[in-house]
């Protein structure tokens, strides 16, 4: 990549992967969002080329092609770790359990998934810690943990500050169960 690539080039680059995604041309997406990636870092702006670095690993997870969307992600967490930027590593572990899942790595997903939502809290994202805890109850579920998956999500439903009708809706019906076993 040409170190004299201009900011314009590189945005360019990011905006075709974004309207690449948004159409459902993923395998354009995941390319575009790697020359959006390689120019960012020829610019020398470490976090935006790992966020599309995370941006194409998503990508791939949707292509179902998990390794190599792990070799995307895994990279970018130690750049967010290092610029203490919480909202984009809590992003990116979300990510990487996802990956880590078609992978058939259920419980470094698992782990992946907790971190995720516990980096989330901490830069008080609640709506994308519900997503992380959402995915976290829907992996639990296919492992067979039908209780912890309940707790999870539970949970997840509980530490939302301004959940919607249909999260104070299922609050309710998750009640159920849980009068139910303390009887």
């Amino acid at each position: 990549m040409n170190q004299s690539l201009s900011p314009r080039m590189s945005d360019t680059f990011a905006k075709r992967a974004e309207l690449a995604y948004q159409e459902g041309n993923l395998e354009e997406a995941a390319a575009a969002y790697e020359e959006a990636a390689k120019a960012y870092a020829a610019q020398g702006d470490s976090i935006l080329a790992a966020e599309m670095w995370n941006n194409c690993g998503v990508v791939l997870i949707k292509l179902e092609r998990g390794k190599e969307a792990l070799s995307m992600i895994t990279p970018t967490l130690q750049t967010f770790q290092e610029h203490g930027d919480c909202e984009r590593l809590g992003i990116a572990y979300g990510n990487l359990a996802a990956a880590l899942e078609i992978c058939g790595n259920a419980q470094e997903a698992e782990e992946a998934y907790l971190k995720a939502a516990e980096l989330l809290r901490e830069c008080d994202k609640a709506e994308l810690r519900l997503y992380a805890l959402k995915a976290l109850s829907h992996l639990q579920l296919k492992q067979g943990k039908q209780l912890q998956a309940l707790a999870t999500f539970r949970s997840a439903l509980e530490e939302t500050p301004r959940p919607s009708l249909q999260h104070r809706a299922l609050k309710k019906l998750l009640e159920i169960p849980w009068k139910l076993l303390s009887k």
